[in-house]
């Protein structure tokens, strides 16, 4: 339930030939350290045009993040995407909100986070497929390094083929 279906160091190896092979045909995405930095307004550079090429190749998107409607609406404003926010990942409720504005079945869903603990275990009780990705930044402070400490394990796993 902790293990990612696949492990990149960022949303720019996601590629549609990537979701292909998955059987992916629609993406959750998480924002904070994913597609922004922690808290931040704006896209990390190379998002924009990420986003774009996904959606030119067909790919349905939204953004899904446990921040609030305040921080969320505007940064979905700037990608054209839909949004769920205050999704409480991992349980179920936002992303389940979030599969049914994708309008697809959730097999061909993966979710995408750089966080175990919320993106990878809230797609797994979803039964989605999940993607993790690398933070672009560590985060400072105590919770933050225990955190990425527990998270260690799995990603260990991953590596060594332990993948369910």
């Amino acid at each position: 339930m902790l293990i990612p279906d696949l492990y990149l160091s960022s949303v720019f190896d996601i590629t549609p030939d990537v979701l292909n092979n998955m059987g992916v045909e629609a993406l959750i995405l998480d924002v904070d350290n994913t597609l922004r930095e922690y808290r931040g307004k704006n896209p990390y550079d190379g998002v924009v045009e990420w986003v774009n090429s996904m959606q030119n190749a067909g790919i349905k998107l939204i953004v899904a993040s446990n921040n609030f409607h305040s921080s969320i609406k505007p940064f979905a404003s700037l990608l054209n995407l839909n949004y769920v926010a205050m999704s409480l990942k991992p349980l179920p409720f936002g992303l389940k909100k979030a599969l049914k504005l994708l309008k697809i079945d959730k097999d061909k869903v993966a979710i995408v986070g750089d966080q175990i603990f919320t993106d990878v275990f809230g797609g797994k009780l979803n039964g989605f497929k999940t993607i993790l990705v690398k933070p672009f930044i560590e985060e400072k402070g105590h919770f933050w390094r225990i955190k990425r400490l527990l998270e260690k394990p799995f990603i260990t796993r991953y590596g060594k083929g332990d993948k369910k």
